[in-house]
């Protein structure tokens, strides 16, 4: 049985001037987990995110993505490793039809033609197949992330980082959300980070949650476990969170 984790951080750490946004973090993530990353604004998750894909340059510290070393790689390196990060702000190409986007993804591995049987391919498994030919600026928000997430998949990778997929959407649109990212993990196998600050979709899906403040790691453990840790409660979720967690 491999044991070795799929991401390893150590004491990773990213300053701007004397603002120290990440500070000496220790992160580990076995195949397969369904991982959360919660804190206030400003606590440094979206720079992580950042670090991890190589967008910003560690002021110390080492990343580990199954056992090579990544640290201040290129991003385009990382995703061919198998690591990719979907976007806050969704980054697609306005003037570009849906298929076109989705397949810019499979291009790291594939050709042009394989790229795109590939875009079809993984647009039917997000449910957006039917928008294949829509152009990207004429999409709901609900629609773009989906959209953003079938271009991730066609990277092939093993661990997809999920900064805030769920933002301004609905509960129907969030439980579609959660229910694609438990099917990629159960029939694919694949292992993701997500950030998100809708507590009721975090605690339901997650299996193990990292809790940043401040740049610095403040918890670690199930829904349940930081349900109840009184430092997070204090930091950031205030104090009706536990009923959240099998809301």
């Amino acid at each position: 049985m491999n044991t070795t984790p799929l991401l390893r951080v150590e004491n990773l750490t990213r300053r701007f001037g004397g603002l120290v946004a990440v500070n000496n973090l220790q992160l580990s993530v076995q195949q397969g987990e369904l991982i959360g990353l919660i804190g206030p604004n400003g606590a440094g998750k979206t720079t992580l995110f950042n670090l991890l894909m190589g967008l910003v340059k560690p002021s110390a510290g080492e990343i580990y993505l199954a056992g090579e070393r990544i640290t201040g790689q290129k991003p385009h390196n990382i995703a061919r490793l198998g690591m990719v990060k979907t976007f806050q702000n969704v980054a697609l190409f306005p003037e570009m039809t849906v298929l076109d986007n989705v397949l810019t993804g499979g291009l790291l591995r594939l050709s042009l033609n394989d790229a795109r049987d590939f875009a079809c391919e993984n647009l039917a498994k997000v449910g957006m197949a039917h928008i294949a030919d829509k152009r990207a600026a004429d999409l709901t928000f609900p629609e773009k992330a989906l959209v953003e997430m079938a271009r991730a998949l066609c990277t092939q990778p093993k661990l997809v980082l999920l900064d805030e997929v769920m933002a301004a959407l609905n509960h129907s649109e969030m439980d579609q959300i959660l229910a694609l990212i438990r099917k990629l993990r159960n029939e694919e196998g694949l292992t993701f980070i997500v950030i998100e600050h809708h507590m009721r979709a975090i605690m339901n899906l997650c299996e193990r949650i990292f809790v940043l403040s401040f740049g610095q790691k403040i918890a670690e453990g199930t829904p349940q476990d930081i349900s109840r840790n009184q430092d997070v409660i204090a930091a950031y979720l205030g104090n009706d969170m536990e009923a959240g967690v099998h809301a």
